[in-house]
């Protein structure tokens, strides 16, 4: 990764570089203009589907299925651009009838706008402009590969995903999952693996890219990001539009295992409506010092090119709390339109009301942003987004503002 910070001698140029950089970068992307597979719920809502149905994890994220992959243009809405790019056969991960490969590459150009601290190292807040440009990001966000092994196909399946960067090699999940022993699709899980909470969004990794920043919101603050993963067991179960899934991990300076629990519906032809989600979540993490107990409700729907998603989040401290807050809530909502039925559309906002961090005097924190990520052709995305984000003035991490143009290739 490679970071480029204005020093005292350029603070002048700075803004000027910045506009430049600025222009630039909404060139590049507006002439790319002519979904995220990151395991974005918009696209499961907008689809009426689960995450099982596009993933090889049931509870989303990573390695996309061969039937996601067969019907990715229905998914993704994709245009072909590059014309030499689809006249091609397309490459779908299978190499064998017992062996799948996957990949996700994400180049990240951030531009990062921050006022310069004070003596007492505090900057200003509740912003919405900012003019200093404080830093230019450039670097790989996320290079991954998946590998699927099928020793009995329809039964038994061994998961790999393994990370290059950022910060060099990672195995996130691993783990052997077994189908068709429980009824109404049931599944058992065991290894390493995400965390099922939650409406799983992106956001943290897209906007914080290191720095305190990263554990304010509610993927961060909840743990259930994606480097939100731990080693246990899972077991779950989908009858009709239901799914159900309860895990038992390992937490770190644990005194017992964590327990997480999720359940949701997706309801398809909804009067009025496309489709609707709801959904309700549960996380108890057990310490020799602080017990954490989490809590979210969660719920979106689609209308046409429309689709808007919600979650709040309660999460309760007990023990030896030495001054954090006993109590916090977390709120986080989005809205996604389909432009020109192939270019998604996204704003966000979400909120926290206590940071949880100490010697912090303020209390509430805020983000929002907009943007475009287009996919450009089947396997080929890109994103421009700008965020705004508001919190203590002793985390100057946490008073930025980002414009980021990323590259995304995936298989």
């Amino acid at each position: 990764m490679v970071r480029s910070r204005q020093g005292s001698g350029a603070r002048q140029a700075g803004p000027i570089r910045g506009a430049i950089t600025v222009a630039v970068l909404g060139a590049i992307a507006l002439a790319g203009l002519a979904p995220e597979v990151r395991a974005e719920p918009y696209m499961a809502l907008r689809e009426g589907r689960k995450c099982s149905t596009c993933h090889v994890n049931m509870t989303g994220g990573g390695m996309r299925t061969l039937l996601a992959n067969a019907h990715l243009e229905d998914i993704t809405h994709y245009r072909d651009l590059f014309p030499g790019l689809a006249d091609v056969d397309a490459f779908d991960g299978q190499v064998t009838s017992f062996f799948s490969v996957g990949a996700d590459l994400r180049l990240d150009d951030s531009i990062v706008f921050q006022d310069a601290p004070d003596a007492a190292g505090q900057v200003p807040n509740h912003k919405v402009f900012r003019s200093r440009v404080d830093e230019n990001v450039l670097g790989l966000s996320e290079a991954a590969l998946y590998f699927l092994l099928k020793p009995v196909p329809d039964l038994l399946e061994i998961y790999l995903d393994q990370t290059f960067a950022p910060g060099g090699a990672t195995t996130r999940e691993v783990f052997a999952l077994m189908r068709g022993l429980l009824p109404w699709g049931g599944f058992l899980k065991g290894g390493q693996f995400y965390l099922d909470y939650g409406l799983r969004t992106a956001n943290d990794d897209l906007f914080s890219q290191g720095g305190s920043g990263d554990e304010i919101f509610v993927r961060g603050r909840t743990g259930t990001s994606f480097t939100g993963y731990a080693q246990g067991a899972e077991i779950g179960i989908q009858p009709g539009p239901v799914f159900l899934s309860t895990s038992v991990t390992a937490a770190s300076d644990a005194t017992a295992p964590r327990v997480t629990g999720n359940a949701y519906s997706v309801l398809r032809g909804v009067p009025v409506l496309d489709n609707v989600l709801a959904g309700g979540s549960f996380m108890w993490t057990p310490s020799a010092k602080i017990d954490q107990t989490e809590f979210a409700l969660y719920a979106g729907t689609s209308w046409g090119p429309f689709e808007v998603q919600g979650e709040i989040d309660f999460i309760r401290l007990s023990g030896d709390l030495d001054g954090l807050p006993a109590d916090s809530t977390l709120l986080y909502g989005e809205v996604n339109y389909l432009l020109l039925d192939w270019i998604n559309t996204k704003a966000f906002a979400e909120w926290a009301d206590n940071d949880g961090l100490p010697n912090s005097p303020d209390s509430a924190q805020n983000r929002f942003g907009f943007g475009v990520e287009p996919f450009l052709g089947r396997y080929l995305q890109t994103l421009l987004y700008y965020s705004i984000a508001n919190g203590p003035r002793n985390l100057p991490d946490a008073n930025q503002n980002r414009l980021v143009l990323e590259l995304h290739v995936f298989l």
